[in-house]
């Protein structure tokens, strides 16, 4: 190929080539780079005859802290400080950059295709291709790999020369994350490593996404990892800088509506549009055409006298924008902070204030509400002691009304012969509408009052769950079905004795009723069959002699199930009874303890000094931010 002309643009192929040639030795391995380790200076030497006053200053200026490490410190005390008010995995993900060499620190950049665009993984996977691709030199096996690499899994790719990969880390099973390691002469002297997958960002009308919304989804996606067999764990993979891409009008409605221009060019939008143009749709995202990329790589790679074509169909791509963000990101002068980790300092400061502010309002609103709230913790027991009398007598009155109903009639002894297979539909009924849905109602009531004169959600105790090997003794109030259920915010043993009701005692009361009608039925039918044989044996003179052998069994199997079927009706009618007591009794003394709890909880002056304190972090993190290199 002859010399680059001197109109040829920045990423033209020669410069492509001259990009190869000045790799420098030295680059650090990404994998080894994940490694926190602080940054370490070059010590200065100091003369033999140096004066004293120099020494002094020279000791003076190694012992104070650089602004580096005094950021690294400040964040590390705004973890332990309030942990609650930051992302905790971008928070790792800056202090792991803070403590890199300055201008080496690896950059981790999101390549996500969005989920709600049909083609969008495959249009990320060959945008990816495109951007580390060399067109100098002929298609290499990694690029192979990547179009054979599902769009749904996560792909992980280090960039780095091939003489610095000592080891190669990919990784083969099936069911892992797959690693490759990329030699891009374009990216590899700057650290990049970069995550691969679909993303589901939070979406909605222009505006009603938020910016921290937006960067804690996009900017710290979660990655299924397989933990065992047929089972995942969800990892948190922070990154420093995410590219949205989407396919069609749609994915281009979908990211126009994300605030993606405002994350301080952190999060960038690429929308693949054949033969439309960014000017055209006014639009805040780029709009490119991968196919064209191709096309160029593959005519560049079939003759070198094809690099116009290249060029041109390159730049009409507009995939160029996109190498130049992912450089800006990644580049800085010599032992200067690279650009990507600064911005994720500040964006994870910006979002730490937002958080004291609205931690700030909410605050202020509980202190209004207490403030105008005139019933207090005497009021309260008041009110629970008229729940608990009021609730007994509803459970009292319900379930005598339940059991002299007419859904109970319906389940008369003689009356199983047609009405076996509605014992649990008409148990079920009584229980859902008998069973204190008031004194539930009121509960909550209740609870929501504690809440507000505590300005906090108290944590009430709960049934606990049944244990193998636990004694049998135990009250249904305090066991669980072995089905899990979510605890409410509220005690919930009036909902939870309800529901071991309906799923233990009703399917048991229904097994008993079939086989009493199966067992009835069989006596008969046997005593029947008996005197049949009595009669035409001739042991029974006359039919009436057979017919008492057949009655005297039908009126026995009929006496048997009449007796158990009434006391299992009485049995199960004091269970419900019994049980319903016992839960009134749990809640009660689960609002009590609450109530009589000697520790509230913070005051509102511990957490006004707490949030001042986070301020304060916030505030010595921007100025060591600020003057920092």
């Amino acid at each position: 190929m002859g010399p680059r002309p001197a109109s040829l643009p920045r990423s033209s192929p020669a410069r492509l080539l001259s990009l190869r040639l000045r790799v420098s030795d030295a680059s650090i391995c990404p994998f080894c780079s994940l490694i926190p380790f602080a940054a370490t200076a070059r010590p200065r030497a100091v003369p033999k005859r140096a004066s004293d006053s120099s020494r002094r200053w020279q000791s003076i200026a190694a012992t104070s802290p650089s602004p580096r490490s005094e950021l690294e410190a400040v964040l590390v005390e705004l973890q332990n400080h309030s942990p609650n008010l930051v992302n905790l995995s971008r928070l790792q993900l800056a202090l792991q950059g803070l403590r890199q060499t300055p201008g080496s620190e690896v950059v981790r950049i999101a390549i996500l295709g969005l989920s709600t665009s049909t083609s969008a993984g495959e249009t990320a996977k060959k945008l990816l291709k495109a951007l580390l691709s060399d067109p100098l030199s002929e298609a290499e096996d990694w690029e192979r790999e990547l179009d054979e690499h599902d769009d749904g899994k996560p792909l992980i790719i280090r960039v780095a020369p091939d003489r610095n990969r000592d080891i190669d880390l990919r990784i083969s099973k099936d069911d892992a994350i797959h690693e490759l390691h990329v030699s891009s002469p374009a990216l590899n002297a700057l650290n990049i490593e970069i995550l691969l997958m679909q993303v589901s960002a939070p979406f909605g009308m222009p505006g009603e996404v938020s910016i921290r919304s937006l960067e804690e989804a996009v900017l710290a996606p979660t990655v299924d990892i397989p933990s065992a067999e047929h089972r995942v764990s969800p990892v948190t993979t922070p990154v420093h800088q995410a590219l949205l891409v989407a396919d069609g009008l749609t994915g281009a409605i979908n990211v126009a509506a994300l605030p993606v221009c405002e994350t301080n060019d952190s999060i960038r939008g690429a929308v693949q549009l054949q033969g439309i143009s960014k000017e055209q749709l006014d639009a805040t995202f780029d709009v490119i055409d991968v196919a064209k990329a191709e096309r160029g790589i593959r005519i560049f790679r079939q003759s070198p006298q094809n690099a116009m074509e290249y060029e041109r169909l390159w730049f009409a791509s507009n995939v160029s924008d996109i190498m130049t963000w992912v450089k800006a990101g990644a580049t800085s002068s010599e032992a200067a902070t690279k650009p990507a980790v600064r911005r994720l300092v500040a964006s994870l400061l910006q979002n730490t204030t937002s958080a004291i502010q609205a931690q700030e309002a909410r605050k202020v609103s509980r202190t209004l509400t207490v403030g105008s709230d005139s019933g207090n913790l005497g009021d309260l027991n008041d009110r629970l002691a008229t729940w608990a009398q009021e609730a007994h007598t509803e459970l009292q009155n319900e379930l005598d009304l339940a059991f002299t109903g007419r859904r109970w009639r319906k389940l008369g002894w003689w009356k199983l012969f047609w009405r076996v297979d509605d014992v649990a539909m008409l148990t079920n009924e009584m229980l859902s509408q008998r069973f204190m849905p008031t004194a539930e109602q009121e509960l909550i009531y209740l609870t929501g009052r504690v809440a507000q004169c505590k300005a906090q959600l108290p944590e009430y105790p709960q049934p606990t769950s049944t244990e193998a090997g636990r004694a049998s003794s135990l009250s249904v109030h305090q066991r669980v079905s072995r089905r899990t259920y979510a605890m409410p915010k509220w005690p919930g043993h009036i909902a939870f004795t309800r529901r071991y009701l309906q799923n233990e005692t009703v399917p048991a009361l229904q097994s008993l009723a079939q086989r009493l009608v199966l067992r009835s039925l069989g006596t008969s039918g046997l005593t029947t069959s008996l005197a049949a044989l009595l009669y035409m044996s001739s042991w029974a003179s006359t039919l009436y002699e057979a017919g008492a052998v057949a009655a005297l069994g039908i009126v026995y199997s009929l006496g048997r199930m009449q007796k158990q079927w009434e006391t299992a009706r009485g049995f199960w009618e004091g269970e419900v009874r019994e049980e319903g007591r016992k839960a009134l009794r749990a809640a009660e003394e689960s609002v009590s303890t609450v109530l009589d709890a000697s520790g509230p909880g913070k005051t509102m002056e511990q957490e006004a000094e707490e949030l001042n304190k986070a301020r304060e972090l916030v505030a010595r993190a921007e100025d060591a931010l600020a003057r920092i290199r």
